[in-house]
């Protein structure tokens, strides 16, 4: 006698356990940059979200007004153009090619780098703070 194998719950039965168990996640909103039909996170960040992103982390670590350091809004996010402030930077060209950027490119001498924002996340969060690190020591 032959057992019939049967599938587990369905996408739609999750989906409405997630609506009932955990109601509290309604209470903080829609993330940054979430867009229609796409997963959490990856949609892209206004430009005016971005420049507010980059200037608040500039200012908590102390380099808000850096020249060292410069900003221009373009159609698909924010170009930033970092120098080295006399040592090399400490980056690498994949540093420039993680997800959220978009047309990177470092200096032979690793004296400037340029790097277009095109999403805010961990990756552009680490990029600056070491940047800010590099600035510092």
């Amino acid at each position: 006698m032959s057992k019939k194998r049967v599938l587990g719950r369905g996408l739609d039965d999750l989906l409405a356990q997630h609506d009932q168990d955990l109601p509290f996640l309604d209470a903080y909103g829609p993330s940054i940059g979430d867009s229609e039909g796409l997963p959490p996170g990856t949609g892209t960040d206004t430009v005016e979200q971005l420049m507010e992103a980059i200037a608040r982390l500039l200012q908590s670590e102390g380099h808000q007004d850096t020249e060292l350091l410069s900003k221009e809004a373009k159609s698909n996010g924010v170009q930033i153009t970092v120098l080295s402030g006399g040592d090399k930077l400490p980056l690498v060209p994949s540093d420039l090619g993680a997800p959220g950027f978009e047309e990177g490119k470092l200096a032979a001498d690793r004296s400037e780098a340029t790097v277009t924002i095109v999403q805010w996340g961990i990756p552009a969060r680490r990029l600056l703070e070491r940047l800010c690190e590099h600035w510092s020591g």
